[in-house]
């Protein structure tokens, strides 16, 4: 996946293509992006960007680039979370933890209070 983060403009773009269930050609881009004011030079750059940077990938069809996401919009947002839990506490679930419950360490009632919430989630999912 890409290490890349999107910028606002980015994520416009991203965000189409995750709603939609089949590859998408400049002209069904330019077609929904036209009420934006966007045009077709600046769809054909975010196409040409979102592809060098991996968040699309380009087949072609006849004379059309059909274009789809690399990755879901979910493997996207587990990945930012990921690498600013990893930046902010390290590989330490603990500081995660302890960061969420506003406390540098992590008591044994946090603990506690954390296992049972797993449990319920283990439930919920089915899981034993």
């Amino acid at each position: 996946m890409s290490k890349y983060k999107l910028s606002p403009s980015e994520l416009e773009f991203m965000e189409f293509f995750w709603n939609s269930t089949e590859g998408k050609c400049k002209r069904d881009v330019v077609d929904f992006f036209s009420s934006s004011g966007k045009d077709g030079n600046t769809i054909s750059f975010f196409l040409s960007k979102l592809s060098k940077k991996g968040f699309l990938i380009p087949r072609r069809e006849g004379r059309n680039f059909f274009y789809t996401p690399a990755f879901s919009k979910r493997q996207y947002d587990q990945t930012l979370i990921n690498e600013t839990l990893g930046r902010t506490y390290g590989s330490s679930l603990e500081m995660i933890l302890a960061g969420f419950c506003g406390k540098t360490s992590v008591s044994s009632k946090d603990i506690d209070r954390i296992r049972g919430w797993l449990k319920e989630l283990e439930q919920e999912l089915g899981e034993d």
